[in-house]
């Protein structure tokens, strides 16, 4: 006997349920995958940096101290809208380590973390901005994961060099990294959607935030404006291309009318740049506006041909600070001669080939339109015309002149004004790799905004593209392998060191433990030495470099420097060679018949460090030569 089979039929309300879950779930899945790459970047973002922390001892050298000083003045209840001495470096990042003081007490370790979390924003940044350049160029959707992939892992794995940088707590150069990679994104974007015909209120929306980012970035520090000339530059270009298309096209009225009231709503920009720059305009009109005069001004200090400055400035920017940037070398680090063979690594030989490789892709691309240099072109144009705008701003400003005469020797004192160019590098390298990629596997265009599609290129057999990915994931695995090398290699006393004072101790506690049980409260030293002492003991112990009561440099706490200058008998912190039993200023007191106590500490191979203290009498800078602080590697 059969028997009959039942059927269940779903009414429509469960039929579109039961649609919904498989969306949600698909979409769930779908989002995952396709986020996990930037999850690993993230994850991978923390521990290298955590470790390379831990590995260098956690070093801080003494401009960094005094950002954590400041943030410790924060939470006395001060409120300073920038950095000590400087009318334009915005105080943000102390205001961000001093909530993590807050959390978490104030100490080194505190210090170093807020820039590991800015880290991992830069890599995100660089992932947001890797997808909306794959978006216009219209890459296939594996090919677009391939490009954003590889671009966060570069920016997870930077040269040694710009990962020094991005750990620096300078006052603000990360932060200014973060809203650079932002106003590219937002510049992107808005042309991208200005293309799509959004509306003219999402257009307005956007144009303020440029201009909020833009505000910011001034308050923050002046260097955002490498960014916004290349956002004007994007934007500009843009919309001359569209004017040119439409009136080859013969469009409309209409048509062309959506180009010019987009240009008009950038007056948007203009109230999100005011409150971006609040505090400095709060500020300035306190003070005479010197930011905006700094910022408006800035033709250099010194005298004589600007053209011949200007040239100096582009060798050193092209033999030495842009080759450190790319490349990763250290001024600490190896032999340092003429000839610099310690600028030549495995990174500078790959950074140096993925930008001839994009920029003879883009030239050739106006000639010869074929699939893989038209990707060239819409994947690497804006990293290039940021990276342009990098050199012309490094070779026309005045804050590099400093590095002039250096012949890219162990004083680093331009590179961090050539850093933004290391922004560029991750996009640079995915646009080697993807393309490279989709050359031997064959192109296959996706649709473009007007939904056109160009006629796809030969795609090789699955077997075989899968060898090929292959191939490329292992290439950039020996690449990241050679930046986690260098890490490991890098000397632990040097990294983390300024270049301006390799000297300084590395690790100063027991001369703190020393002064605290001598109860000496005052001393005079090099800054390089000082301020880390001011920021460990919080303001405890005052050491103030001689130079800055003598008008020789900036002068950043007055209140500090009239404590120990008003101080009896104040000590002195002084560097010497370690085979030098009797140093100069000794020999100077004994002369004056100053009595002093002297104990020494080890400070760095070869170079000991003394703690003075003066017992019959106060001394002053100008009665001894500025205390011995120009020591000779200091």
């Amino acid at each position: 006997m059969g028997m009959k089979s039942a059927t269940v039929t779903l009414d429509p309300a469960q039929k579109t349920s039961s649609s919904l879950r498989n969306f949600s779930a698909k979409f769930s899945l779908s989002q995952i995958w396709i986020h996990t790459p930037l999850l690993i970047c993230l994850l991978c973002t923390l521990i290298i940096r955590v470790w390379f922390i831990i590995h260098n001892h956690g070093v801080v050298e003494g401009d960094e101290a005094l950002v954590g000083i400041q943030a410790e003045h924060i939470l006395r209840g001060e409120h300073p809208i920038y950095f000590y001495g400087q009318p334009y470096m915005g105080s943000l990042e102390a205001y961000l380590i001093a909530a993590l003081f807050a959390l978490f007490g104030a100490s080194v370790w505190t210090l170093r973390t807020e820039p590991i979390l800015l880290s991992l924003i830069v890599v995100w940044l660089t992932w947001k901005l890797a997808g909306a350049l794959a978006d216009s160029a219209h890459l296939a959707p594996r090919a677009k994961q391939w490009f954003m992939t590889i671009a966060a892992l570069c920016a997870t794995f930077p040269p040694l060099y710009d990962l020094v940088i991005e750990l620096r707590t300078y006052g603000g150069y990360i932060e200014t990294f973060i809203v650079m990679l932002w106003l590219l994104f937002s510049a992107l974007r808005l042309t991208q959607r200005w293309h799509a015909g959004a509306s003219y209120k999402e257009l307005a929306l956007r144009w303020a935030g440029i201009g909020f980012l833009i505000g910011l970035g001034f308050w923050i520090y002046p260097l955002i404006v490498i960014a916004v000339l290349a956002a004007i530059i994007w934007i500009a270009g843009y919309c001359l291309l569209e004017i040119v298309a439409r009136y080859r096209k013969k469009s409309t009225a209409a048509q062309n009318s959506s180009i010019f009231m987009g240009l008009l709503l950038a007056v948007s920009a203009i109230p999100g740049a005011l409150i971006g720059f609040a505090p400095g305009l709060y500020w300035g009109a306190k003070h005479n506006w010197e930011n905006i005069t700094y910022i408006l001004g800035s033709s250099g200090t010194k005298t004589g041909d600007r053209l011949t400055t200007i040239h100096q400035l582009e060798h050193l920017y092209r033999t030495c600070s842009s080759l450190r940037v790319i490349g990763g070398a250290l001024p600490t680090g190896g032999n340092v001669t003429i000839a610099q063979p310690h600028l030549m690594t495995p990174a500078l030989i790959a950074g140096v080939f993925c930008l001839f490789m994009a920029v003879i892709g883009i030239a050739l691309s106006l000639l010869w339109p074929q699939p893989v240099l038209v990707y060239i072109r819409q994947l690497a144009t804006l990293p290039l015309i940021f990276g342009a705008c990098a050199a012309f701003i490094f070779c026309a400003s005045s804050a590099p002149i400093v590095g002039i005469g250096g012949q890219c020797g162990p004083i680093d004192g331009a590179g961090r004004y050539s850093t933004p160019l290391m922004l560029i590098l991750p996009f640079l390298y995915a646009t080697a790799l993807t393309t490279i990629m989709l050359l031997l596997q064959g192109v296959n265009r996706q649709p473009d905004y007007q939904g056109n599609q160009t006629q796809p290129a030969m795609v090789v057999r699955p077997r075989y593209s899968l060898l090929i990915q292959v191939g490329i994931a292992i290439v950039l695995f020996l690449f990241l392998s050679t930046q986690v090398y260098a890490y490991t290699q890098a000397n632990t006393n040097d990294t983390l060191q300024t270049s301006g004072c390799v000297s300084a101790p590395v690790n100063d506690d027991p001369i703190i433990s020393y002064m605290q049980q001598q109860h000496i409260h005052y001393a005079w030293g090099n800054g390089w030495v000082g301020n880390l002492i001011v920021f460990k003991t919080n303001a405890a112990i005052l050491v103030i470099d001689p130079r800055t009561v003598a008008g020789h440099s900036i002068v950043r706490i007055p209140a500090y420097a009239n404590a120990v200058k008003q101080a009896k008998q104040a000590s002195v912190l002084l560097l010497a060679e370690h085979n030098d039993v009797h140093p100069a200023l000794l020999k100077t007191f004994d002369q004056q018949k100053i009595k002093y106590n002297v104990k020494r500490f080890y400070s760095e191979p070869g170079v000991d460090i003394l703690v003075v203290t003066p017992l019959n009498r106060t001394v002053s800078p100008a009665d001894a030569n500025m205390l011995g602080v120009k020591f000779r590697k200091c």
